[in-house]
């Protein structure tokens, strides 16, 4: 501040010397002379006002831009009043491009938590005591199926039951609500943030959470029962085996008699066998629904899925006189197992061939659509439908309605469709006939 020090003593010098310019004319009554160094003293003292309060609005522009955020400022316009300027606008512009570099941090977290937090699969809302929404995340819009959501009034339109639990709930407290396709569990917190109290309500699916935990335990179960019913059967088929060699060529019979009694001896051993053999060739069907490959993802169009399936089911259209058609509202892509998806399609498909039809219009529709964030594949039909019944249990592993039927299908499709980031839900067709949707992430 020397600098600025002297440039202070400069111009008060200078105003000393001009007023003594100016009580000399004034003596010697020289009016003209007189103008002039009242005008010289008039410039000189508001060049030193300026020069002494220069800091003061340097400080008012720091303050206030710090108030308002606004960091594009900079100070250099009189740094040709000498170094003490020229340091003086260095130091203030380092506190500008600091307060540049932490708003930018800042806007750098909460844009990287804002992505953490629109890819959990939790879904997340965030509201203010008026109910205005302030942070929705994607898998929130996905559940509540409400994709342009700004208050919390909203949700009512949508479904008064989600409203009724969301408005009641207290913090810490948590509730289940069972929907059609979902099971629901809310749980709030509420929090103090600068002043206001904001809620923070977390919204879980625990139906695919339970629908996971339970075709592990199938698994779990089918593993256990398939190796100790291979371990009984096995040796009972061996032994079968030989007692049917021993009797066949070490056992000769005396008379007719004993000829009858061989031969029932040799039916009863062959069927021990067959049997035996049909037992193992049961269990072992089962193999596949504990042994998935893990998927091969690719990205994937619904419409490439699609031609593959017009060119597989079209024939069979033709000769069982029910007809089928693909349509594409939407196409999405996907990140999935091509081939493990088709045959997902392909076993649904082929059961809703296979099942009866009252109506003189069997038709089979399968539709892809991406409507409000949400890619889905439907496969409907006009059959009789799923007895109601019946419906809670056609995903359980081993549970089949046909008569040749081994149980597998359904479960191990919902199984493929997880181990692919979907799901699959059934829902009974109007005015008949069943909906097989297939949610993809």
């Amino acid at each position: 501040m020397k600098n600025f020090s002297l440039g202070i003593s400069f111009r008060i010098f200078l105003i000393l010397i001009n007023s003594l310019g100016f009580a000399f004319a004034y003596l010697k009554n020289n009016i003209p002379l007189c103008i002039i160094f009242g005008l010289i003293g008039i410039i000189l003292a508001a060049n030193l006002y300026k020069y002494v309060t220069s800091l003061n609005r340097k400080m008012k522009r720091l303050f206030e831009s710090i108030k308002y955020q606004d960091f594009a400022i900079t100070f250099k316009a009189d740094n040709k009043l000498g170094d003490s300027f020229k340091d003086l606008n260095k130091d203030l512009n380092a506190v500008i491009n600091s307060f540049n570099l932490v708003r930018a941090e800042r806007e750098a977290t909460l844009h990287f938590i804002n992505a953490i937090i629109q890819q959990i699969n939790v879904g997340i809302l965030s509201y203010d005591t008026e109910g205005k929404i302030e942070i929705n995340n994607q898998a929130a819009s996905k559940l509540l199926k409400i994709y342009r959501l700004k208050h919390i009034n909203d949700i009512q339109k949508e479904s008064q039951g989600v409203f009724e639990v969301i408005t009641t709930l207290k913090p810490g407290e948590s509730k289940l609500l069972s929907l059609a396709d979902n099971d629901l569990s809310f749980s709030i917190t509420e929090i103090q943030m600068r002043g206001r109290k904001v809620r923070l309500l977390a919204i879980h699916n625990i139906r695919s959470e339970l629908q996971v935990r339970e075709l592990e335990a199938w698994q779990n179960l089918t593993k256990v029962l398939r190796h100790e019913i291979m371990n009984s059967v096995t040796p009972i088929v061996s032994l079968a085996e030989t007692m049917k060699d021993i009797v066949e060529n070490e056992i000769s019979a005396q008379n007719e008699k004993e000829e009858d009694s061989i031969n029932d001896l040799k039916d009863a051993l062959l069927t021990v066998q067959r049997r035996g053999n049909g037992i193992m060739k049961f269990v072992n069907a089962y193999r596949e629904f504990t042994s998935i490959p893990l998927p091969n993802k690719t990205v994937t169009n619904a419409s490439d899925l699609f031609k593959t399936l017009e060119g597989i089911f079209t024939a069979k259209a033709n000769e069982s006189q029910i007809k089928i058609s693909f349509e594409v509202l939407k196409d999405f892509e996907s990140i999935i197992d091509p081939d493990q998806i088709e045959q997902v399609l392909i076993n649904i498909i082929k059961n809703a061939f296979e099942v009866n039809y009252k109506t003189s219009d069997p038709e089979i529709t399968v539709t892809a659509d991406y409507a409000q964030g949400v890619k889905t594949v439907s496969i409907s039909d006009n059959a009789i439908g799923v007895e109601k019944e019946v419906q809670e249990k056609i995903f359980i592993p081993f549970f089949t309605t046909k008569k040749t039927g081994s149980g597998i299908g359904l479960s191990l499709s919902r199984q493929i469709m997880q181990l692919n980031g979907g799901n699959i839900n059934y829902f009974q067709n109007q005015p008949s006939g069943s909906i097989f949707v297939l949610q993809f992430g």
